[in-house]
Formats: C-alpha cells, sequence, structure tokens
C-alpha cells in the first residue's frame, strides 16, 4: 500500500515538474502550440508595405526570410539620446534625451519626425524623469516629469500631439493600448486597467491583483515584471529567470482577462530590448545578437548578428522596428 501511494506521488511530482517546465516558453492550449511543436516553420502572412528606394544598409535572415536594415538619417543624435524606451506616434519618434543635451542639464523628452528613411525636426518636448516611462496609446503620449521642473512630485506629462502638458500624480509604469485607448499600469505586484481622465488615472478594473497569484510558478520566486507593450490587445512583459550561470530573460504574453498566452524565452547574453510585431516578438542582446519568434506560436524563427548595439526597440507599425545603437547612437528600422 505504502509502496503504491509512494507511486502515485511520485508520477504526480514528475507531471507537476512537466508543467512547471512547459510554463517558461513556447504557447499553451492548443496542439499546435508551444516552442518545439512544429517541425516546420510556421506560414505566417506578412502585411504589405510601401517599395522602398534606398538600398539597405545591412541585411540578416531568420529561417527563409531575409530582413532588411535602414539607417535612418538626417538628425545628428550623438551625445543626444539617453534612454532604454522609445515610442512611435504616427510618423513621430519619442525618446528620452541626456541632460548634458538641454540647458537646464535635465533629462528631456525629444521627438523627431520620421519620413521613410530620414529623421528630422529635433524637438524638445520638456524635461523628463525615469527614463524607463515613455508610452503611447496611439493618441498622446506620456511620461513621468522630472521632479526639479515639478515641485518635486511625479507628475504625467501629456502630449497630445500639439503641446505638452502636465496632469496629475504619476504612479505605476504604464503601457497604451492603441485598439482602446487605455492604458495598463502596472504597480507593486498588479495590473491596473485604467485610462486617462482629465489629466489624471482612473482606474476601470484589475487585469490581476498579484502577479504571483495571476502566474503560479512565479509563487516563491523573486520574479519582477516588467512593462514593454500592449499590442492588438495582447498584453507584453519581461521578466528574468534566475538559472544556473546567470538570469534568462522571458517575454509573457496574456490577454486582458490575465489568462497567459505565450512565453517567449530570449537571448541569454548581455540581453537587451523586446519589440512585439503584427507577426513576429523579437529580442536583442548588446553583442548585435537579435532572435525573431512567431508571435503566435511561440516558436523560435532564427537567431542572427547584425553589425549594431541594439539597445531600444519599438514596433512603428506592421513588423517594421525602429531600433536604437547606443554605440553608434544612430536610429535604424529593421523591415521584418
Amino acid at each position: 500500500m505504502q509502496t503504491k501511494t509512494l507511486a502515485k506521488r511520485l508520477a504526480l511530482g514528475v507531471m507537476a515538474a512537466l508543467v512547471s517546465v512547459s510554463l517558461l516558453a513556447g504557447c499553451g492550449g492548443g496542439k499546435d502550440k508551444g516552442a518545439g511543436a512544429q517541425n516546420d516553420p510556421p506560414k505566417i502572412e506578412i502585411p504589405a508595405r510601401e517599395p522602398v528606394s534606398t538600398a539597405p544598409t545591412m541585411t540578416f535572415k531568420f529561417g527563409e526570410t531575409e530582413a532588411k536594415v535602414y539607417e535612418l538619417t538626417g538628425v545628428d543624435l550623438s551625445k543626444v539620446i539617453r534612454t532604454n524606451k522609445l515610442v512611435t506616434l504616427g510618423d513621430e519618434l519619442f525618446f528620452h534625451t541626456d541632460g548634458h543635451y538641454s540647458e537646464d542639464k535635465l533629462q528631456h523628452i525629444n521627438k523627431v519626425t520620421i519620413k521613410k528613411e530620414t529623421i528630422a525636426d529635433l524637438v524638445d518636448l520638456g524635461p523628463s524623469g525615469d527614463i524607463a516611462e515613455l508610452a503611447t496609446n496611439g493618441k498622446i503620449v506620456i511620461w513621468q516629469t522630472n521632479r526639479k521642473a515639478t515641485e518635486g512630485k511625479d507628475k504625467i506629462a501629456i502630449y497630445d500631439g500639439k503641446a505638452a502638458t502636465v496632469g496629475g500624480k504619476w504612479s505605476g509604469s504604464p503601457m497604451g493600448d492603441a485598439e482602446s485607448g487605455d492604458f495598463m499600469v502596472y504597480w507593486g505586484h498588479e495590473l491596473r486597467h485604467s485610462k486617462l481622465e482629465d489629466g489624471n488615472w482612473k482606474e476601470l478594473g484589475k487585469v490581476f491583483a498579484d502577479d504571483k497569484t495571476a502566474f503560479p510558478d512565479f509563487k516563491d520566486t523573486n520574479i519582477s515584471l516588467k512593462t514593454v507593450c500592449v499590442s492588438k490587445g495582447d498584453i507584453f512583459m519581461r521578466y528574468f529567470v534566475e538559472k544556473e550561470g546567470g538570469n534568462i530573460p522571458y517575454l509573457i504574453a496574456f490577454n486582458k482577462d490575465g489568462k497567459e498566452l505565450c512565453r517567449y524565452e530570449g537571448i541569454a547574453d548581455l540581453p537587451r530590448g523586446w519589440a512585439v510585431t503584427e507577426n513576429y516578438v523579437v529580442h536583442t542582446g548588446s553583442k548585435g545578437a537579435i532572435r525573431v519568434f512567431d508571435r503566435k506560436t511561440g516558436k523560435v524563427l532564427g537567431d542572427a548578428t547584425i553589425d549594431m548595439r541594439p539597445f531600444a526597440l519599438w514596433t512603428k507599425t506592421g513588423n517594421d522596428v525602429i531600433v536604437y545603437d547606443d554605440r553608434s547612437h544612430k536610429i535604424y528600422r529593421i523591415d521584418l
């Protein structure tokens, strides 16, 4: 009797371990889901884009697909950008700038206009705070103010396409949802579905009240989630898992009900930014490493190395990703 009970416990333990491992990478919920579930590359319909007359600066392949990289020229951004977050609103690209660049010696938000492979019109929008905080819901761009410019308080700076104004109290770390115009604000261990109303946060509900409860395998760990983006209604956040030899970066996707959709295991060697496009998930490393996943299945489509240090990424539209190279201080567009 004891032998049978012990065997049953061991079997249950093995099953639990397998479930835990399956949660670390890939997508669940279907016969063809999961990072290693398909032997053949998934068929992906690529959105059409306008023809490009400029020759690419470089190219790389992931699977059978060739990606083209274009340097965006027209404004010298040397010693200007200081950011690990980019966002675009229409044809405008927003980023934090170094305090050495401004007269008041404070960090600021600047923007440039992108027209095909050209950037122009460098415009200063005012002081900014934490370089990790910059978000757009497709209608406005928001960032945390610099305390020295707002009487020692963290406020919400709001750019509406014409001018930047200061709203109410800043809280948490927001991601904008272009479909609804709302924001997902991560605060502590909870994710709040919120919107800006008269320059102040109004909570509409919670996606989850505790990430340790929402994702059971996070329990009893020191995993800390960081915001990435909301894309087509799906929410993406990044984190690290401690393993022997270092920390492994992951991206987790879930819906507005907090239901997990997929996980992606990133580049372990000096990991940098994540981007989510129409069809792909992209991760980069400081040595020029780039990994492309099928967004839907979580399958790794390919790894490559490019001649840049891709520090920060943002999807402009479709499968076009804007990249800041903090080694050359240049902006590139990758057409995947």
